[in-house]
């Protein structure tokens, strides 16, 4: 999960300055400084294909991220001759850290306000530090928290986003689901519906890797990229059904002792599901589920990328999987929470 749009906010950050709190005045001055840094480091991506002292593994990455873009671009109505043709090392595995936070018994995600963005569900700082700061005091006031390093983000058009050494040496089918996915918020971003954005550049994503792999002649790769999607419904379906207890729970009018003890068990019967799914899956992955303590946070931070996916896929269906004619529907969609 990635955290994808902290950048868009630099351009407006010095018009904000004189009339924001001290925690907001150092929010804007870490975003700027980081985008900064991006932009800073960021080289055009051919020159650094052609010269002979490239890596040859990154130079492979490079290739292949041309070769995705340009198919984002032909087949997929998507900017790709606008993103991803430069490339910047930062020296460090994570290029943000995002938090997401809920009450101890809610599942409403807590929300920060951002000029031209309205409110959206999550925070993300260039550097660790600040975002543990922020998630303790959040964890002090009694939130449930969620912090994760991510690998990549969008500045939404702001900017001409950069591959980055967080993420060039990833697999190319997870290469190209992360650029479509990106590429999804350049081509349709809603103010203030994180949920939304993040649902629809997921559901395109997918798809987009679909026919990506389709078009290269990838049968077997397609198969397993299929596999993948199988198993990652049968992940949200846990989600699902968890967040079905704990709203239950959360509106039983319970004393809060009583209400922390069923919630716990319903985050152990959580963890029990996904070992069962471990052991469907051949005894792989999962790893940081069955090791990190679960929260109501982590599971705002899942339902923000994955609620209305099968919303967006029934859209396109819908459309004959004509491209231009799903983002036309897309963009005044009313979903089920909005009516």
């Amino acid at each position: 999960m990635a955290f994808r749009r902290i950048s868009s906010l630099v351009a407006l950050a010095p018009a904000l300055l004189a009339l924001a709190s001290c925690q907001t005045i150092h929010f804007y001055q870490q975003a700027a400084a980081g985008q900064w840094e991006i932009i800073r480091k960021s080289k055009p991506s051919q020159p650094i294909i052609a010269d002979p002292k490239t890596d040859p593994a990154l130079r492979k990455q490079l290739v292949a991220v041309e070769k995705i873009r340009a198919f984002a671009t032909d087949y997929l109505t998507l900017p790709g001759n606008e993103s991803y043709g430069k490339y910047a090392d930062l020296g460090r595995p994570y290029v943000v850290w995002v938090l997401y936070a809920a009450p101890e018994f809610s599942l409403e995600p807590k929300k920060w306000w951002y000029p031209t963005l309205g409110e959206l569900d999550y925070r993300g700082y260039f550097r660790k530090e600040d975002s543990d700061k922020l998630a303790a005091k959040l964890r002090s006031e009694g939130y449930d928290v969620q912090v994760g390093g991510t690998d990549a983000y969008s500045t939404l058009g702001w900017l001409h986003d950069p591959v980055l050494n967080t993420f060039v040496h990833s697999a190319d089918v997870d290469l190209a689901e992360l650029i479509f996915h990106e590429l999804t918020h350049r081509r349709l971003f809603r103010d203030g519906d994180t949920t939304f954005n993040e649902s629809l550049a997921n559901a395109m994503a997918e798809e987009g890797v679909r026919r990506w792999l389709r078009h290269e002649g990838r049968t077997k790769d397609l198969k397993k990229y299929e596999g993948r999607l199988v198993r990652r419904a049968q992940f949200y379906n846990k989600i699902d059904q968890t967040r079905a207890d704990l709203e239950k729970l959360y509106a039983s009018g319970l004393p809060p002792e009583e209400m922390r003890k069923k919630k716990a068990a319903i985050f152990h019967k959580l963890r029990e599901g996904f070992r069962e799914l471990r052991r469907r899956w051949g005894g792989r992955g999962l790893e940081s589920w069955l090791t990190e303590d679960i929260n109501n946070a982590h599971l705002v931070a899942l339902v923000t990328y994955q609620h209305h996916v099968p919303t967006f896929h029934k859209l396109l269906a819908d459309c004959g999987g004509d491209l231009d004619l799903f983002y036309k529907k897309a963009k005044d969609l009313k979903l089920e929470e909005e009516e």
